[in-house]
């Protein structure tokens, strides 16, 4: 498929259905390790895993990629879907040249992606670590404490997938996750922000704090193997404000 070699990776596209996925990887013999797979949030690239896809990839296999539509990667029909995100996963994990079984490393949407990857495959998966992960139907949960002049654009937010970079129909996508919500015995890390983001100062930040800090926590009952670490120092790019948190999180996995 045309791959390039740049140090240690492998940069390449592989054909899912009609269009090309991108995706960034290396492999390392090792029979008895698993391999990490870095999935991004909402309109991020694999970009975003650089420094800590680099870091592990001297330990471990590892894999980032960009979703359809994003990145490097050909677009998809649209709305798209979490069950359309996990069939193309799947579908590239089996022709990567990457063993199972997998640790996932999810960041904010791609923490949906990676719980119903999970629920769906759980004979592929050995570890999950959500980053700050949405959680499905949070918009309407955030309606308790905005002002009232914000709920309208906030519910055409979670009801129209043309206003999202990715053009995702949420409301299908939060019903296929809630519909598949079991992770069993799947060892599960719940990393969480410890302060208010600021990409809008006109929110109440602290507040929408506070429930994405709840409904994150409330997580932990998908697995009977799950546990809470907050990131006190970051806001919500955790893997680029604390990144060997993170490392030291898929460090655990791995042992």
């Amino acid at each position: 498929m045309g791959a390039q070699f740049s140090d240690k990776f492998v940069h390449t596209n592989y054909l899912i259905g009609d269009r090309k996925l991108y995706c960034k990887y290396n492999n390392i013999n090792n029979k008895n390790s698993p391999s990490v797979v870095f999935e991004a949030g909402l309109g991020d690239t694999s970009e975003s895993w650089k420094y800590i896809q680099e870091k592990i990839s001297k330990m471990i296999s590892s894999l980032s990629y960009d979703r359809a539509g994003v990145g490097k990667s050909d677009s998809a029909r649209i709305p798209r879907t979490c069950m359309d995100m996990v069939y193309d996963l799947s579908e590239l994990l089996s022709k990567v040249p990457l063993k199972p079984p997998f640790i996932i490393v999810a960041h904010s949407f791609g923490g949906l992606v990676a719980r119903l990857f999970a629920s769906l495959y759980p004979w592929l998966v050995s570890g999950i670590i959500l980053v700050d992960s949405a959680v499905e139907f949070k918009e309407l949960f955030y309606e308790k404490v905005l002002f009232k002049s914000q709920i309208e654009s906030n519910r055409d937010y979670f009801s129209n997938y043309r206003l999202n970079r990715e053009k995702v129909d949420k409301q299908k996508s939060y019903n296929q996750i809630t519909s598949n919500k079991g992770l069993q015995d799947i060892p599960l890390t719940i990393i969480i922000r410890g302060l208010p983001d600021d990409f809008d100062e006109n929110l109440p930040n602290d507040k929408l704090l506070e429930i994405d800090k709840q409904l994150q926590y409330d997580l932990k009952k998908l697995s009977t193997k799950s546990k809470v670490v907050i990131a006190e120092n970051s806001s919500h790019y955790i893997q680029q404000q604390q990144p060997e948190l993170v490392i030291g999180e898929i460090k655990s996995l791995i042992d």
